[in-house]
């Protein structure tokens, strides 16, 4: 699989570029019979779940859960080519003569608020309200071949708007899951999310993942708390640079298996 995007947006935590490398890390899991369902809580992009499915096709059940209920909105209109077709026609229609102006009232209006979403999150991409002066009419057409779009109709897919550590909560004692965990990084001050009662790295501390049944991986970047936290399933390291400011940043895996 290529590391173009996947998705339907840029998005902030896209796993694609690193999915090689976790993926070594959960091979042999995969190759043998004592999971059948991967989850992923925090699940954004399912960049994992894609690149898994992409060389294990049919082989199991996913579970895909964000609390942003914008985002998986989208899960459940781009599964469907029905939904898919009328919401392209709706952005065609709403992006036409689309200055800034037009952008600022689009983005705020409340009566279809997924589209609005959509739409600063496609057009404006990370760089959201900076609205390029060059802006030319776009035909949306071409969402038809987002290629997560395979993966959403072909896969046994469960989706839902939940806080993630409720998700853990009912699966951490399962022993035929794997929990893919991508949380909100502690040293950028979104440990919380939108709507969310319980702190990640808190639940994580006072629930070890060696005491949970099923097979359970972290992704999170490199830092001394983290390290504290999880001494004992740090599995390996890999270097990551974000797009477009050029940030470098260390990511641990952790798993307990």
């Amino acid at each position: 699989m290529n590391k173009l995007n996947h998705f339907f947006i840029s998005y902030n935590g896209n796993k694609r570029r690193e999915c090689e490398t976790i993926y070594e890390e959960i091979r042999d899991l995969l190759d043998g019979d004592t999971i059948d369902t991967i989850i992923e809580p925090y699940c954004g992009t399912s960049a994992i779940s894609y690149f898994i499915s992409h060389n294990y096709p049919n082989k199991f059940k996913y579970i895909l859960n964000d609390n942003n209920e914008h985002l998986m909105k989208m899960y459940e209109i781009f599964k469907d080519q029905e939904q898919l077709d009328i919401f392209i026609q709706q952005l065609n229609e709403a992006t036409t003569s689309l200055d800034k102006e037009k952008y600022a009232v689009l983005i705020r209006q409340e009566t279809d608020p997924h589209l609005a979403w959509f739409i600063k999150h496609k057009i404006y991409c990370i760089r959201q309200g900076l609205f390029p002066l060059n802006y030319k009419q776009k035909s949306f057409d071409k969402l038809r071949d987002t290629p997560i779009i395979s993966f959403l109709r072909s896969e046994d897919i469960t989706t839902s708007v939940r806080d993630g550590i409720d998700v853990v909560e009912q699966y951490k004692d399962d022993e035929r899951v794997l929990i893919i965990l991508d949380p909100p990084y502690l040293e950028l001050n979104n440990d919380f999310y939108k709507n969310s009662n319980t702190n990640v790295y808190e639940y994580y501390s006072n629930n070890l993942i060696s005491n949970m049944k099923s097979k359970t991986l972290l992704i999170l970047n490199n830092m001394w708390i983290i390290r504290l936290l999880f001494k004992d399933h740090i599995k390996s390291q890999y270097n990551k640079m974000y797009q477009p400011n050029k940030r470098k940043v260390e990511h641990l895996i952790i798993k307990n298996f």
